[in-house]
């Protein structure tokens, strides 16, 4: 049982994000990992790593301070009662360390994006959780960014008036970083994506060669349903990553432009006003910087994932609901692309693979 003081958690995958990307950074620097985030975290207390690399799990567990560094994740929950669990492996193996804790009772996961290789995986993961009576946290990470709350904010309270347009511009793959678009696009307006399709691309084939899997990075569109019902329509622009890593985003409103550039390090309002010298023409007035926020998104996914093991919130920002439908809008952008660029319904798709399951 939980104690009102800590939640216990481990963490299974000590690569980047899951251990290493801060362990040499200062004291305050902005926390980029799992480990460091609930190390630092009052009421967490850190109680076993795990990694098929057992060098680096026991180094991990060092430099971390935690006791128990292992290699089985079997051994792991045979061992300790677990409240939390972090899942931070690569996404071929999410699957098997998932059902393992899910098997062993633990009933708060996080799990980095995607939720796993395939889709189909995806569901079976969805349905898995609902049978254990578990709740996963998705970290999307841009879910937790204050500064990305504080635009929500501002588009629900109407300060945009009607969203008639977004557009984003990424590289590096429609399933790594242009899922983050598109989740990115619904959080931002309120609103899940209902169908989507692929506008081909103008990226040679070996723009894709980042991937092992030989992610392409595909032109699309994407057609959301907000909470009134009104449709808002994305469009994906992709670029070559081996240029740079492009992370863009523009939404269009009837009273205000907000922008996202330079990967989130440069945020900007914009107001809408009339012309001062042609009349009965509406442009975009001064823009106003909004503090970047991103850097915050660790400590609050997990602060998050604290409260809500502990019982005090009923909600997390970003659950295997949401991330599935982010990964069903990717699917049906792959399958448009392969076929002749037509719309595909996510709920058709969805139907369709609970079937063939």
């Amino acid at each position: 049982m939980i104690t009102p003081e800590r939640v216990r958690v481990a963490i299974i995958g000590c690569g980047f994000i899951g251990t290493e990307c801060d362990r040499t950074t200062l004291v305050d620097a902005p926390v980029l990992t799992h480990a460091r985030a609930f190390s630092q975290h009052l009421r967490a207390q850190l109680v076993a790593l795990c990694d098929r690399d057992g060098a680096r799990a026991r180094s991990a567990a060092n430099y971390w301070q935690v006791t128990h560094a292992y290699t089985n994740p079997q051994q792991l929950f045979a061992e300790h009662n677990v409240d939390v669990v972090v899942i931070a492996t690569s996404s071929d193996v999410r699957w098997a360390v998932i059902e393992t804790a899910l098997k062993s009772g633990v009933k708060v996961l996080v799990i980095e994006k995607p939720l796993s290789t395939t889709l189909k995986e995806s569901l079976r993961l969805v349905t898995a959780l609902e049978g254990a009576g578990a709740r996963a946290i998705v970290n999307y990470s841009r879910n937790w960014d204050p500064s990305m709350r504080e635009i929500k904010g501002l588009i629900a309270a109407g300060a945009m008036s009607k969203v008639q347009r977004v557009v984003a511009t990424y590289g590096k793959g429609i399933g790594n970083n242009g899922s983050h678009l598109i989740n990115l696009t619904g959080l931002l307006c309120g609103a899940q994506p209902v169908r989507a399709r692929a506008l081909g691309s103008p990226l040679e084939d070996s723009e894709a060669s980042w991937s092992n899997i030989c992610e392409r990075t595909w032109d699309a569109q994407v057609e959301f349903i907000d909470d009134n019902g009104k449709i808002i329509n994305l469009t994906l622009l992709g670029t070559d990553q081996r240029a740079f890593t492009c992370f863009e985003l523009r939404i269009i409103g009837q009273k205000a432009i907000f922008e996202l550039s330079m990967g989130g390090r440069l945020l900007k309002w914009t107001e809408l006003q009339d012309d001062p010298n042609f009349e009965g023409y509406v442009v975009p007035g001064h823009a106003v910087e909004i503090l970047p926020r991103y850097l915050e998104s660790m400590e609050k996914m997990v602060d998050e994932t604290v409260r809500f093991a502990l019982g005090e919130i009923k909600t997390v920002s970003c659950d295997a609901y949401s991330a599935l439908r982010t990964a069903l809008t990717v699917e049906a952008i792959q399958r448009s692309a392969q076929g002749e660029g037509l719309w595909i319904m996510l709920d058709t798709l969805k139907d369709e693979l609970e079937k063939g399951n």
